[in-house]
């Protein structure tokens, strides 16, 4: 099926243009001011906001058995907050678990009917070269690391942890489990510190459950451009709002984490899975996002 979707006012990194977009076949063909040329079927995009959809860290998902509840879970916590790729971690503690805990990483999530993309999660002790390697051959595209002592990060053989991580840099993100929040911006400062100084690909503080991943941060896990974007080349999924100027100025994170109430539709590679208060739940939708190279891109 081919159509156009004229004078949409398209939301990316901030800023708000007028485009017109040709989809053929499910995917984004060509992006322009107009088609004046093109005898294709066309859809008025003037009164709405096109914003690309968003990717969420959600761990609850994957322990929830029942499909009923998964399902209502999904739909409450994840699409009608605008996401549509899903981001959950492996919770490894010894080195050997990690093909295993690969190998069975779907099955919690046959039914779902969004995107997702799989870490892992370990305990600073099990950072080694070797793990390294074994996350490398696994294409874990982002790595968190429970960091209980913050002075034992000055124990670890960075050098060997960053030959290990080339060609395919994983990021290393930090969990922090200090519960004092003095505690935990101090642990936060020298973590940013170190991984400057000895250049491991990471991201600089922690990833909060349940709101919109920063694009910086999706960028670094490769994540971005394939999802989180609305770009020429890519699938059709996207979040429409009612254009108007109350909206015009606010944060693009903002916008879901306050407003995501206000979002009339969203577009899931091609298909429609909410159109105001309604979710089209479709079983098994979902698919795994492989990350072939994280930090592909510069931000």
């Amino acid at each position: 099926m081919q159509y156009i979707i004229e004078n949409i006012h398209l939301l990316k990194r901030q800023r708000v243009k007028k485009t017109s977009i040709l989809i053929e076949d499910n995917r984004v063909e060509l992006m322009r001011d107009t088609f004046h040329s093109y005898q294709y079927m066309r859809m008025d995009g003037s009164p709405y906001m096109m914003t690309p959809t968003t990717v969420m860290l959600d761990n609850h998902v994957t322990r929830i058995l029942s499909y009923t509840q998964q399902k209502q879970y999904i739909e409450e916590n994840l699409i009608k907050k605008g996401c549509t790729t899903l981001l959950f971690y492996l919770e490894v503690n010894r080195e050997r678990e990690l093909p295993l805990q690969v190998k069975k990483m779907k099955n919690p999530l046959l039914n779902c009917a969004i995107d997702y993309v799989a870490g892992v999660k370990i305990p600073l002790k099990l950072l080694s070269p070797s793990f390294i390697r074994g996350c490398k051959r696994e294409k874990i595209p982002v790595i968190f690391i429970e960091v209980e002592d913050i002075k034992a990060l000055y124990q670890v053989p960075w050098g060997w942890i960053k030959e290990a991580l080339f060609p395919y840099n994983a990021p290393l993100v930090p969990i922090f489990l200090t519960k004092d929040p003095q505690e935990k911006k101090i642990a936060q400062n020298m973590w940013s510190i170190l991984m400057r100084d000895v250049k491991i690909p990471s991201i600089p503080h922690e990833i909060n459950e349940g709101i919109a991943i920063d694009y910086h941060d999706l960028v670094k896990m490769g994540i971005y451009p394939f999802k989180g974007n609305v770009y020429q080349g890519g699938e059709v999924t996207y979040n429409l709002f009612a254009m108007d100027d109350s909206i015009i100025n606010i944060e693009e994170n903002d916008l879901f984490h306050y407003h995501y109430d206000r979002i009339q539709m969203t577009i899931h590679k091609g298909k429609c899975i909410r159109a105001g208060d309604k979710v089209f739940y479709r079983p098994g939708f979902g698919e795994l996002l492989e990350v072939k190279v994280p930090s592909f891109l510069t931000v």
